[in-house]
């Protein structure tokens, strides 16, 4: 993880500074990948562009691909996460051996996560463009992806004080996983209006009436 990560949510001046430096390198970094393709360009180009130096752009982003993609490689927001661990203490548990409120802490941690982006619909068509010309990028999105859920497995097992390994703690990252995925893939899309939150919310909704209603009995198990 970067220096970049330590600047989620800007305090003061130099934080700001900072934070509007990250952001010109990842939008230059976008518009520059749309234009001409990763290899179109140097990072000296860019740095060149943006009017920082080379180190400069080393201390936020490891890469040229971590540059487009931006915040979508960022920590957990602290105060987000502190907050979602703390959830369990006194929370009634189901059946399953999970706190009931589990499914909804797990959507406010992820929407803090999409309001720490801060994404406007400029930087949604600069990625979105970025993708298109250079599907690398994609594919480390969705590398990010997997690593993220293994993420989610670790804060629900801490939580839930359940092993590392737990399959309950798995499953749970899994599935909300994928809800998250059809919610950004939907975010992403050109034609889209709506807010991330409503859209993972959506996809929430429909796994949780799925699952509610369905009275299927499995046979053979232990």
């Amino acid at each position: 993880m970067t220096e970049s990560a330590n600047f989620c949510r800007p305090q003061g001046l130099r934080a700001r500074k900072r934070e509007a430096t990250r952001s010109a390198i990842t939008a230059r970094a976008r518009v520059l990948t749309a234009e001409q393709g990763l290899n179109g360009f140097t990072i000296e180009q860019l740095c060149e562009d943006v009017g920082v130096s080379r180190r400069t752009f080393f201390n936020y982003f490891p890469s040229k691909e971590d540059a487009i993609i931006g915040h979508l490689l960022d920590e957990f927001p602290a105060e987000a996460m502190a907050a979602f661990l703390a959830g369990a203490e006194g929370a009634e548990r189901g059946p399953a051996g999970v706190t009931t409120t589990l499914l909804e802490d797990l959507f406010r941690l992820t929407c803090a996560m999409a309001e720490q982006m801060n994404f406007t619909r400029e930087h949604i068509h600069q990625l979105i463009a970025a993708m298109k010309k250079e599907p690398a990028v994609m594919m480390k999105m969705m590398g990010s992806a997997h690593e993220r859920e293994r993420e989610f497995a670790d804060l629900i097992a801490q939580r839930e004080q359940l092993a590392a390994d737990d399959p309950v703690a798995l499953m749970a990252a899994a599935l909300f996983g994928t809800c998250s995925q059809r919610a950004s893939k939907a975010f992403f899309s050109e034609d889209n209006i709506a807010g991330y939150p409503e859209l993972l919310a959506a996809n929430l909704r429909t796994a949780q009436q799925l699952f509610t209603f369905s009275h299927m009995t499995f046979e053979g198990t232990s």
